[in-house]
């Protein structure tokens, strides 16, 4: 039986592949399940959700609701982020992730390899989000 998602992984494409390696491992070794997601599909949505948090900072809006902190709430836990690219690809998120919610964007090198990847993701797994974990192994 499939489990339910602990944590998602939002990857560029050239990472995807590393990315599934180590999903299927990090699944294995720690009995967590992981839901990838392409970037570029949130990417997409960054104009509007940038739009979206400077009427809130202006207070013409209650609360952000940006598309893009929408896209990443449907998926529960922890986000990572892992791109080929530079820091600030991978920070690009950050903004937008829910509040209460670890994030960790993994860039560069390490990004290609599936074991870098896999001790990112128990890293932040480990990384005081102990609620979602236990939640997640009863």
């Amino acid at each position: 039986m499939r489990r339910p998602p602990a944590m998602q992984w939002v990857c560029t494409r050239g990472v995807l592949a590393a990315a599934q390696s180590a999903a299927a491992a990090f699944e294995r070794e720690h009995g967590l399940a992981v839901v990838l997601r392409d970037l570029d599909e949130g990417a997409a949505q960054l104009e509007a959700s940038v739009a979206c948090e400077t009427h809130w900072r202006r207070g013409l809006r209650q609360r952000v609701d940006s598309p893009l902190e929408c896209w990443i709430a449907r998926v529960p836990g922890p986000v990572l982020c892992i791109t080929e690219g530079g820091r600030a690809q991978a920070e690009s998120l950050r903004a937008f992730v829910p509040a209460g919610r670890a994030y960790l964007g993994l860039w560069g090198e390490e990004a290609l390899q599936p074991a870098a990847i896999a001790l990112a993701a128990w890293q932040l797994a480990q990384s005081g989000t102990g609620r979602w974990l236990t939640l997640a192994v009863d």
